[in-house]
């Protein structure tokens, strides 16, 4: 087929200016797309120690546990956990594990807990971060503040929850006393 000249022209310039423009389009289109590739969601979890520091009986946070987020370094009164990774959940109830009056510096572990659980469940969606406030407002089972979890509850918490931290320990939730224990292989 022979086209007149003025057409085959307009053909090609047409042509010529979608070359350059189709994939130019096409970048713009796909850029808001392509910025995430390479790109991890990230989503968090924080523990907010949010009691008072003081000189004599600080609550020190020790172990914290949300879903899937462990904390296991203390964190002092007025302090915050470090961001942990954690995955998007519904609401899940958070546990932590106060050491009344120890010193977070020190070597020795603690040799008394208190147990805690939240009051209310969070939750987190996927690039997030969740701040999780832990004080007697948030918290039940703090006996000084005059909220006790039942025993069965403590002790599902103490066995399940922070077992490593409960192997040689006892735990009375009505007074919230921490008591040693045999060793159980001993003869």
């Amino acid at each position: 087929m022979n086209l007149p000249r003025s057409l085959r022209q307009g053909r090609l310039a047409r042509r010529s200016a979608l070359t350059v423009i189709g994939p130019l389009a096409l970048a713009l289109v796909l850029a808001p797309l392509a910025g995430g590739c390479g790109k991890t969601p990230i989503t968090k979890v924080t523990f907010e120690n949010r009691y008072a520091p003081s000189p004599t009986n600080q609550r020190v946070i020790y172990r914290a546990f949300w879903h899937s987020a462990s904390v296991q370094d203390p964190v002092a009164p007025g302090s915050s956990s470090a961001p942990l990774d954690t995955a998007p959940a519904s609401e899940q109830t958070a546990y932590v594990l106060l050491a009344p009056g120890w010193d977070p510096t020190s070597a020795t572990p603690p040799t008394s807990f208190v147990v805690l659980q939240s009051r209310q469940d969070y939750a987190v969606n996927l690039n997030e971060t969740l701040e999780i406030p832990v004080d007697d407002g948030a918290f039940d089972g703090d006996c000084a503040a005059g909220s006790v979890l039942t025993q069965a509850k403590a002790d599902v918490i103490t066995r399940f929850v922070f077992p490593n931290d409960f192997a040689m320990l006892g735990y009375d939730a009505a007074t919230c006393t921490t008591t040693q224990i045999g060793d159980a292989g001993a003869d």
